[in-house]
């Protein structure tokens, strides 16, 4: 099997959303969908999430389990961040995937096509039980099933300095993304940018799909950027600028990761997009005299989701124990209890995100509770930006920003920048 030449397309993009540090505990029961009796030993394998936080979470659950089911042992293993990619490809390469394992979609999706992964589709019972989008990223087109439970989400919103749209006459923070270009137009005239970030490939998808269309990220298996409605995007943004409405640090630092967020933080552009947990982990603390300032609201469109996953291997050797840990590590009581400390982060189930007071802890400030409850509101109809698998990595993403600065500058057009931004993915995207 070529896994190690698949695998790695795509997985660049994927190591921003695995936790770092974070804890919990809990029991509740667990099923075991799959035919035959739940017994036996089931390995888990997480990914840098063993420390003095949250290594208790993970003893707990492997206890409670076992108790639960007479007859089992669960063995917990954890794989420090780096090198993530390398120890998955070697357990696949080698047959020995762990029976139960944390994976994100481009590398369950690569394992799936390798035959590795178990179809939780049809060996589990309890996938609608399950986010709607969190299941769709791990869904693929060209094989049947579903490779993953999803465990732990993330999403996007918006941020408004409503001190800076007053100044333009505006009570409430725009409800649709060309409304937002309509208020950049009057707030530029004043002298005041509104955009803190360029547009590309991903958040075009979002933004398109807020007016009610859809841009064919992929087509006939070649990446497509130049579109007729990302042009649009692109011209807009070039005579915004013409008008002030596009920060100049919005240009001088496209491609550049969390660049949007630390522009709108100081204080002199009205609008950016960031998590769930940014009013209290990052406004509060870097910027705390905006505080006052800052409304949040609901992402446009159908919004990204960041997702990881539960996966079950094909070949563990007790295949109902291994699904029935799966389903006890993700169900609504386990899932909450992670939650509690995983802050910015959201359930893989659509009951555990009915009331995100369960989880999400007391809020410091005002808005910081309602971010949540926007969220916790917009995950089911989160999608996964770009197309997983499709080997869209951040080096495209960056590139793409950066050709797309230069035609909002006037320096190329729109086209040409889209153009070159879709030749680059297409020569560059591992085969």
């Amino acid at each position: 099997m070529k896994i190690r030449s698949t695998i790695a397309v795509g997985i660049a993009a994927v190591a921003a959303l695995a936790l770092t540090s974070c804890t919990g505990s809990g029991a509740a029961s667990g099923g075991g969908s799959a035919d035959g009796e739940i017994t036996g030993t089931v390995t888990f394998q997480t990914w840098s999430l063993k420390n003095d936080k949250f290594s208790p979470y993970f003893e707990n659950i492997a206890k409670s389990f076992e108790k639960e089911h007479p007859g089992t042992t669960v063995k917990w293993i954890d794989q420090p961040a780096d090198g993530y990619e390398d120890k998955i490809l070697q357990q696949a390469e080698s047959n020995e995937l762990p029976d139960v394992v944390n994976l994100p979609p481009e590398f369950a999706q690569e394992l799936a096509k390798a035959g590795q992964l178990a179809d939780l589709k049809k060996d589990s019972k309890i996938i609608g039980d399950y986010v709607d989008g969190g299941v769709a990223a791990y869904t693929y087109d060209g094989l049947e099933g579903t490779y993953a439970f999803p465990w732990y989400l993330g999403t996007e919103l918006n941020y408004w300095n409503m001190d800076l749209l007053g100044k333009a006459g505006l009570t409430a923070p725009p409800k649709t993304f060309d409304e937002t270009l309509d208020a950049a137009a009057k707030l530029g005239k004043l002298g005041i940018a509104t955009l803190s970030d360029v547009p590309s490939p991903k958040s075009m998808q979002i933004d398109i799909s807020d007016q009610g269309k859809t841009f064919d990220f992929v087509k006939d298996g070649k990446f497509v950027f130049d579109t007729p409605e990302a042009e649009a995007i692109v011209e807009r943004y070039a005579e915004l600028y013409k008008e002030g409405a596009v920060s100049p640090e919005a240009l001088q630092n496209a491609g550049t990761a969390n660049a949007n967020v630390d522009n709108f933080n100081k204080g002199s552009v009205a609008w950016t997009t960031a998590g769930p947990n940014y009013i209290d982990k990052n406004l509060a603390v870097n910027a705390p005299t905006l505080l006052p300032s800052v409304k949040v609201t609901g992402g446009f469109g159908e919004p990204p989701l960041f997702v990881q996953g539960i996966s079950v291997s094909k070949n563990a050797k007790n295949k109902a124990a291994a699904i029935a840990f799966a389903e006890y590590v993700t169900n609504d009581a386990n899932q909450i209890e992670f939650m509690k400390l995983a802050a910015g982060f959201f359930p893989g189930t659509k009951k555990a995100n009915e009331d995100p007071s369960a989880f999400a802890g007391t809020a410091q400030n005002p808005e910081q509770a309602e971010a949540t409850k926007f969220a916790a509101a917009q995950m089911d109809k989160a999608r996964v930006p770009g197309a997983p698998g499709s080997g869209y990595v951040d080096s495209m993403e960056n590139y793409a920003k950066q050709q797309i600065a230069l035609a909002i500058k006037g320096d190329i057009s729109a086209k040409d920048a889209l153009k070159k931004a879709q030749d680059y993915a297409n020569q560059n995207v591992s085969k």
